[in-house]
Parts: C-alpha cells; structure tokens; sequence
C-alpha cells in the first residue's frame, strides 16, 4: 500500500496583508529554513504555493527552494480570494505571480492554489484562465460547507476540468461530522494526532493520497501576537492561530513514521494520473 504525503507549503507573509506589518518582525524566512531542513533531514521534497509579492520580498529564498528540488507553484501575487476578483484582474494577478516565480529562476509552473480555497462553483471561471497559461493543476478546493469557501458538491475525487486541468481538491476527516481538512495547519495543529492519524490511514487504504497545506506561521513559536488579517478582528480565532505550534513537526515525524512519503504534486500527477 502506497502512503503518499502531498505535504505543501503556502509561502505567505501575513505582515504584507496589514496596514502596519512591516512593524512587526520578519519570520518567514527563518521558518521556510525550518521546513527545508526538516525534509532534507527525510530526504523528500514539496510543493511550495508562493504568493508573488513573497517571491518579490525574498528572491534569494525561492532560489533556495527551488535549486533544493521542490516544486514551486502559484498562490497568485497578492492573495486576494478569487470571489473579490474579476477574470480580468485575476488574469493580470496570475501573470504577476509567474513573472516574479520565474525572475528568481523557476523554470516551469504547474501548479497553482487559490488563496483560502476560494475557487468555488461561483468562480471556476478561473479554470479556463489557467488552462491559457497552460497549467496543468490546481488544489484550490475544499469540497465541503465551510464558512470561508467551499464547494460541497464537487466530492472527494480528483478531477480533469474542461478535460484540460487537473483539480486536487484538499483531503478532509472522513467524517460527516466534522468536514474540515485533516492535514491543514490549523486542523493539523490542534486536532488531537491519534484523529489525524486514523484520517491519513483512512485514505490511504482507499488508495488515496492525503494533501495538505501549511504556512511559515504554523511551526512559528515566536511570532509576535498580532491580530491576524482576515479573522474579522475575532479574538478567539485569532488566539487559536497561535496553539499547538511547537507541536507540528513533531505530529509530521509521526505520521511519516507510519510509512508516509511526501512527493510534489507535479510528481503524484506523472506518476498516477497521467
């Protein structure tokens, strides 16, 4: 039984979001160094999500990445959710994004995420303008009720849009109960493991692979406390972004110790869908 680990990093800088982030302390990257050397010390490589002024602000860093051979995909250049944009602005958006990524040396994208999942059966509009800029995936689902963004209706399974572009939509707890992403930072890093664990072996015995995301902030045991953008100033949200972080390479060491393999997504589609 292959235990595959999509493990991916959405590389984001929450200061760039906020009126006054540059105020607080840079982290993401001594966090991102973190992350490298945690899978160099597995001997596997990821897929980076990078949003485009990130790649902007740290250059030398996405070089870093890449020559290290991680995947570098998109997470668009301003992590604006899909629904506040037009066809337009998001193609102007995108071409930002891969222009910065390829500026530092990324020689192919094929991947890309859309940021909180926002690509939902209102907004797949945007499948059409990824298959132009010839992208061969997204992961920009998550196929439940969600109070952010989600798509219900379009189910666990992978699936080729316009028979052009693949999408991965993110893996959930295999439970009706509790339909949230078993391998997402928040949900990794304050759900209890033995949860966690049970959800991965679930999927994997159903031949799946498990995806996941994560942030530079969700091992960041240093952080400054700021209210975080996007929590509409709710203090409980933002008290349950900072739990549990010392705790999240320790639960990865866990669940990798059951047999898992983490490979990049270009390299899962080659191999078992293509």
């Amino acid at each position: 039984m292959e235990k595959y680990f999509l493990f991916s990093i959405d590389l984001e800088d929450v200061r760039f979001w906020m009126t006054d982030g540059k105020k607080y302390r840079e982290r993401v990257p001594a966090m991102t160094e973190r992350y490298l050397k945690f899978l160099a010390q597995h001997r596997m490589t990821c897929t980076f999500f990078v949003v485009g002024d990130v790649a902007e602000a740290y250059p030398s860093l996405i070089r870093e990445i890449y020559s290290a051979g991680h995947e570098i995909a998109c997470h668009t250049h301003r992590h604006i959710p899909l629904d506040q944009q037009t066809p337009e602005t998001f193609r102007d958006d995108l071409l930002r994004n891969m222009d910065g990524l390829y500026k530092t040396g990324v020689e192919t994208l094929n991947g890309f995420r859309a940021p909180i999942f926002s690509l939902t059966k209102k907004t797949q509009w945007a499948y059409e303008i990824l298959i132009e800029q010839g992208f061969t995936y997204s992961s920009s689902v998550l196929p439940a009720t969600n109070p952010l963004y989600g798509w219900p209706e379009f189910g666990a399974a992978f699936r080729r849009m316009h028979d052009r572009i693949w999408e991965l939509p993110i893996t959930l707890f295999p439970s009706r109960f509790i339909s949230v992403p078993c391998a997402g930072g928040l949900y990794f890093r304050t759900l209890p493991l033995w949860m966690t664990a049970r959800a991965f072996r679930h999927h994997w015995n159903q031949s799946r692979p498990v995806l996941s995301y994560f942030h530079p902030y969700d091992i960041d045991t240093e952080q400054e406390h700021f209210m975080h953008p996007g929590l509409k100033d709710n203090r409980f949200y933002n008290w349950v972004m900072y739990q549990n972080r010392g705790t999240m390479l320790d639960k990865i060491d866990t669940i990798l110790a059951d047999g898992a393999t983490i490979i990049p997504y270009r390299d899962y589609i080659s191999r078992h869908l293509q």
